[in-house]
């Protein structure tokens, strides 16, 4: 690893010896380590500098870790930098949801074993490089596009002044070059997303199925507290793999990376197995489940995959906002032979000004705090653009909100060159949801 490729990582403890400790823990990683010796030194590195991650010792005297996260995640630039609270005395579970609840990735207890840190930070370490990477590319495709456009504005004009038709075979090559970089530039793009896939998820599921193994006692008997701690750790990598799937949902869709499977679907038995799925979690919540459709047949000419991706996130959405109070899923067809399912929940609701905001990526305008990548809405929009239906939504604050899903009877077929969305996708959100 070169020197300018090294990321920075930030190390906050008002104890000299727990620093050099940290220090000496994640040094085999070979990154760039900062110290900050105080909440208010930690909030100006932030200011300097870019982190891969956080480590935020809780117990500090004048600020506290809890207050320097809240002020991290209050500022844009800092917003997403994951934070991993340490604590060797808040080991209480008001403490551990505090800390989760103000955006935190992990809560880890001292002493802690040194392989488990440094594996935990290792992952975080390879996001964010891989992070760079795509916004590399982005860059490199977006100059790529303003020079094909700035040929295509140039052409025009040449082609009104009426220029001979040797500097217009001229032009002409130009622009059959700039085309050939452009696609090269996307295809070396498709394959970019399409390994990330791959190396995103591998460390992530590594440290989903140790923990698990751990859980399951396959290395030996655990107390009490070591099984919470790693149940915590569980539930924070599952949260991150969420977050790296909808990422890479998203950049799919934009690539145009999928290919609609269409066949005839029964949307009241599709919507019979998704309850299926999601009542565990609706009992978990407490929210009862109800569906509502008329006695005859409703079928449409759809992707059913992607028809169940959407209304899994709505459903999942309105039993996590919805106060555990009743959902009623409403299923009716349209006069142009469609069909239009609507999921109502009677929770907080959602201003008038906030709802285009809750289709924009990573956004989350609920004022109480829940887990999310506030990827989940702009997926399932996405999506039912590409099925030549809608998803709008309707929400009075304090009496609840309703999604509506608008299909039209027949999908048109869309096809691509580049590779689907796969099939993983779908499963992996049911196993979100369950």
């Amino acid at each position: 690893m070169t020197p300018d490729s090294r990321v920075k990582l930030l190390l906050v403890d008002d104890r000299p010896e727990n620093l050099l400790a940290l220090e000496a823990i994640l040094e085999p990683l070979g990154q760039i380590l900062i110290r900050a010796h105080s909440g208010a030194e930690a909030l100006k590195s932030v200011l300097n500098h870019d982190f891969a991650a956080i480590l935020l010792d809780v117990q500090m005297p004048d600020m506290n870790g809890f207050d320097a996260a809240q002020i991290i995640k209050s500022r844009e630039k800092s917003r997403f930098i994951p934070i991993i609270f340490l604590s060797a005395i808040s080991k209480e579970d008001a403490y551990v949801f505090k800390g989760y609840s103000m955006g935190a990735v992990d809560y880890v207890f001292k002493p802690f074993n040194p392989d488990v840190l440094r594996s935990k930070v290792a992952v975080f370490v390879d996001l964010y490089m891989k992070q760079q990477r795509i916004k590399e590319q982005a860059e490199l495709l977006a100059d790529s596009e303003k020079r094909e456009l700035e040929l295509q504005h140039r052409a025009q004009l040449l082609e009104a002044e009426a220029i001979s038709s040797a500097q217009l075979t001229e032009l002409n090559n130009q622009l059959h070059a700039r085309q050939e970089e452009l696609e090269q530039a996307m295809g070396v793009r498709n394959r970019f997303y399409a390994s990330m896939s791959h190396e995103l998820r591998t460390p992530i599921n590594a440290v989903i199925g140790y923990s698990t193994l751990l859980i399951d006692n396959i290395y030996g008997p655990l107390n009490e507290k070591q099984t919470e701690g790693l149940e915590r750790t569980l539930k924070a990598a599952r949260h991150l793999l969420e977050l790296v799937n909808d990422v890479l949902d998203l950049s799919k869709i934009e690539a145009g990376k999928i290919e609609l499977a269409l066949q005839p679907v029964h949307v009241a038995h599709l919507i019979d197995d998704l309850f299926v799925t999601v009542r565990p979690l609706a009992d978990q919540h407490g929210s009862d489940l109800t569906f509502e459709h008329p006695a005859e047949t409703l079928s449409v000419l759809t992707d059913p995959r992607r028809v169940r991706q959407i209304l899994l996130n709505l459903l999942s959405n309105a039993i996590k906002f919805g106060e555990k109070k009743p959902i009623r899923v409403e299923c009716r067809k349209l006069d142009d032979g469609g069909v239009s399912i609507s999921v109502t929940d009677q929770g907080e609701g959602i201003s008038e000004e906030d709802q285009p905001r809750v289709f924009e990526e990573f956004v989350q305008v609920s004022p109480t705090q829940h887990v999310g990548t506030g990827l989940g809405l702009p997926i399932s929009r996405r999506l039912a653009s590409l099925l030549d239906g809608s998803l709008e939504v309707e929400s009075v604050p304090g009496e609840g909100s309703t999604f509506r899903l608008n299909l039209p009877a027949e999908a048109r077929a869309k096809l691509f060159e580049a590779e689907d969305i796969p099939v993983e996708a779908v499963a992996e959100q049911d196993q979100r949801v369950a």
